[in-house]
């Protein structure tokens, strides 16, 4: 009896060991796998020499943040030429507005005052012709009554010098008007030299905007010895050193999207059930740095 006990308890004992074996509670599945991601490379958009290198590789960094810096000073002073040249013409168009208008005001004044003191002088004239004819039909009379007698000698001269006088006085002002007109035609004149000078402050406007779209386009340009991180994440790689001169396009700084991992790693077939899509894993990066990850893809 105690004989045939001892094989079935040593079944039972090699039963319960493979029962275990196969049917234990699941304890923790270590996995080595491959990180995997989309990098975002940092290139210059102009050439020249890094000067400095503000990060290094695994250092988290924020969007916007400044990774390197490329030697600005020929570009330094390329903005202030450009910021001096437009300041300079600013100047000018200021300064030659500031003409236009008052000879604006000036011509225009000018116009005003000659023709107000040519319409008098045209007034005048026409005074003097009523009085000319005045004076003209006096004498007529006089010499008609100095002939029959009636009036002296005297007043026949009176009459004769009034009427010289008032034929004088008509052909001085005559004289006047033509003076007056071509003043009226000078001061015209000159507007059409306030539309030149016009035509001046439009091109010192044109040369101007150039200035300033020269100015833009060198700040930007300088602005470009910045490099700075587009996105939020961690320094992945440093592909260039101090005091190298780089090309545009050439990747300087590589950085990981920590938002956009993912890790491939191959489980044992014995295992693979125990892996199910959606599951929460923990994932330790080679940095160090422990992220929760989720199962999305499992293989057949």
């Amino acid at each position: 009896m105690k004989k045939a006990l001892f094989p079935l308890l040593a079944a039972l004992a090699i039963a319960g060991a493979v029962y275990y074996i196969y049917y234990r509670p699941p304890t923790a599945l270590v996995l080595t796998g491959i990180v995997t991601t989309n990098d975002v490379v940092v290139s210059p958009q102009i050439a020249g020499q890094i000067r400095q290198l503000l990060i290094v590789e695994g250092d988290q960094v924020k969007k916007d943040q400044l990774l390197a810096v490329i030697t600005p000073d020929e570009l330094k002073a390329e903005s202030a030429y450009y910021a001096q040249n437009a300041a300079g013409l600013t100047s000018q168009v200021q300064e030659s507005e500031a003409a236009l208008r008052y000879q604006q005001l000036q011509t225009t004044d000018q116009i005003r005052q000659a023709e107000s003191t040519l319409a008098a002088i045209e007034s005048q004239v026409d005074a003097a012709a009523a009085d000319l004819e005045n004076a003209r039909l006096t004498y007529a009379r006089t010499q008609n009554l100095s002939k029959e007698g009636v009036v002296s000698p005297q007043e026949l001269d009176q009459a004769r010098t009034a009427n010289n006088a008032a034929q004088a006085k008509l052909d001085a002002l005559k004289k006047q008007v033509d003076a007056q007109r071509a003043t009226v035609a000078l001061a015209r004149s000159n507007a059409e030299q306030v539309a030149m000078r016009r035509s001046q402050v439009v091109s010192n406007q044109h040369q101007q905007a150039a200035a300033v779209a020269q100015r833009a386009k060198a700040e930007v340009r300088l602005a470009y010895t910045e490099l700075k991180a587009p996105i939020d994440g961690i320094v992945d790689t440093r592909a260039v050193r101090i005091g190298e001169v780089v090309n545009p396009g050439q990747p300087v700084v590589t950085l990981i999207n920590p938002d956009d991992l993912w890790v491939r790693a191959d489980v044992e077939e014995t295992y693979i059930d125990r892996v199910r899509l959606g599951d929460k894993l923990a994932v330790r990066l080679p940095s160090g740095v422990e992220r929760d990850g989720t199962v999305f893809y499992r293989g057949a």
